[in-house]
């Protein structure tokens, strides 16, 4: 072969294998993503980890199961006085509520006419629906979560006094209070049917459970303008 034809050959094989500068750079533009990690690769891996915590949140908070307690004794829709919040629990023992999982229901009388309990899960309900079949003293039933964010809670810290006098004004209940640290007035009072005469009742807060418990085991029993006066713990 000539000089002339190896010269050319080596030039074809050359321009064949070696991309031009221009096709280079054009390439180099249209893919930025393969040569640099900016940051909107991490901003949409975040926003996928933060979707995946947002799901297990929100499966979580579905797998909480919501029931109404309550005695089926002498035509069912209520629940003894004196019951507390860790009578319901030890008789749900495998159920695995907390005292924040139990709120008592009252009616406008603050009567108990049953409690809501929060189960931590659908099988710790199916558990209790099955204890509370197995003994037959109380039934349960399944409600919203609505009804148990609507329920109020005293959580202890609230006194209903029973048996003051009719005549009795707010700065008579103080001075029967006197010694414990009761929220001012107003207080809420109300009259409930009795014999022989309605008996006034009257619903005293503190900022503290032990502030009413406090206050429960000195003035229960007490005198307020010489009427005897008994004192009952809201739940």
């Amino acid at each position: 072969m000539s000089r002339l034809g190896a010269a050319a050959l080596r030039r074809g094989v050359a321009a064949y294998t070696v991309p031009s500068a221009s096709r280079l750079a054009a390439f180099v533009l249209a893919s930025p993503r393969l040569f640099s990690a900016d940051a909107s690769g991490e901003a949409a891996a975040a926003a996928a980890a933060d979707s995946q915590d947002d799901s297990f949140l929100k499966a979580s908070r579905e797998g909480l199961a919501y029931g109404r307690f309550y005695s089926v004794i002498a035509g069912g829709n209520r629940l003894g006085k004196d019951m507390l919040k860790t009578d319901i629990i030890h008789y749900l023992d495998r159920c695995e509520l907390s005292l924040d999982d139990v709120k008592v229901d009252y009616n406008r009388g603050y009567y108990p006419v049953g409690a809501l309990l929060r189960f931590p899960s659908k099988a710790s309900f199916t558990t209790a629906i099955r204890q509370t079949n197995q003994g037959r003293l109380y039934r349960l039933e399944e409600i919203s979560r609505d009804q148990w964010d609507l329920n109020q809670s005293f959580d202890g810290k609230a006194l209903l006094l029973q048996g003051v006098p009719r005549n009795a004004l707010p700065e008579d209940i103080e001075r029967f209070l006197c010694g414990t640290n009761f929220e001012p007035p107003p207080f809420e009072s109300f009259l409930r049917p009795g014999v022989p005469e309605p008996i006034r009742m009257v619903l005293v807060k503190f900022g503290t459970k032990t502030d009413a418990m406090n206050a429960f085991i000195t003035k229960n029993r007490g005198f307020c303008l010489n009427n005897p006066v008994s004192v009952r713990v809201l739940q």
